[in-house]
């Protein structure tokens, strides 16, 4: 909310209405209560979609769409929640996940095969050949590692990885919730025993982790868990107890693991390459001064 212009208050999980279609089987998220002025996202968007297109939207409400969309199973989204919420198909069909290349549900032409332009799995990508891309896997090394910037290793010598998940948050929603700040209080890194002694770091201690890119606040958690190269934090963390005014903004940018995170890493055709786990870093301890 600090970093927002606008503030949408979208609905949580249990106060919206949705369905889910991926694998099997057909699901309806029935909605378990109401709470202050919020919307769900699926109405959010299509309040948004009918303002912003060039062409009208046919759909008036959620329900409208949930219900075009599951056509082909050929139940409204009310008929899958009175039977219960939750639908597994009659008969093979394109949703049924078992052999769907042996009876063409798995391309437009109905076919049998794969959707490639062999029909077949190919390990050599003829998709990729046409856009003039290396058809076959391929490893390159990041962009800043021990191996391609071994002079940057010498200045940073860990690797940095961040995205770790932890259970009581979702990204960087919840950490102004007090129980599950509770079980995770702040913004932990994640250090081997032998990494530390190196450093002279002991459990609970804050560090920096830093690189040529930036830096960020850390309280050190010593673990086996982890290699004595790599360090591991986790993503999202702001700090709700933070003054909410710039230029702290709930302390946004003092925990952030993508301050150290270069931009422009993806590989050549655009598919995964992101360096988030790929970090190079060093570890400073902050003193009482900070």
């Amino acid at each position: 909310m600090g970093l927002a212009d606008i503030v949408l208050p979208a609905a949580p999980t249990g106060q919206k209405e949705s369905f889910r279609n991926w694998w099997y089987p057909l699901t309806a998220c029935v909605k378990a209560a109401d709470s202050g002025d919020t919307k769900s996202d699926w109405e959010i968007n299509l309040e948004l979609a009918k303002r912003l297109s060039e062409r009208p939207i046919p759909y008036e409400t959620p329900r409208d769409l949930f219900d075009d969309r599951m056509k082909a199973a050929g139940i409204t989204y009310q008929e899958l929640c009175d039977r219960g919420s939750w639908m597994a198909a009659s008969e093979p069909g394109p949703t049924v996940p078992y052999r769907r290349y042996e009876k063409g549900f798995l391309r437009e032409d109905g076919k049998p095969g794969f959707n490639t332009p062999s029909g077949k799995v190919e390990l050599y990508s003829t998709r990729f050949e046409g856009w003039g891309l290396d058809p076959l896997p391929y490893y390159d090394e990041p962009m800043e590692s021990p191996v391609t910037t071994p002079e940057l290793w010498e200045e940073y010598p860990l690797i940095f990885s961040c995205g770790r998940r932890l259970p009581v948050f979702f990204h960087a929603e919840h950490r102004m919730i007090p129980w599950l700040r509770e079980i995770a209080p702040d913004p932990n890194i994640e250090i081997h025993p032998e990494t530390a002694a190196k450093y002279g770091l002991n459990e609970g201690e804050w560090v920096w982790a830093e690189n040529n890119h930036g830096r960020a606040k850390f309280k050190v958690q010593i673990t086996a868990t982890v290699a004595p190269w790599n360090v591991v934090v986790g993503h999202g963390w702001w700090i709700p107890e933070a003054e909410p005014e710039a230029p702290s903004l709930f302390a946004y940018d003092v925990s952030n693991c993508n301050t150290l995170v270069p931009m422009g890493t993806q590989s050549t055709s655009g598919y995964g390459g992101s360096a988030y786990k790929t970090v190079l870093c060093r570890l400073t301890k902050i003193n009482s001064e900070g």
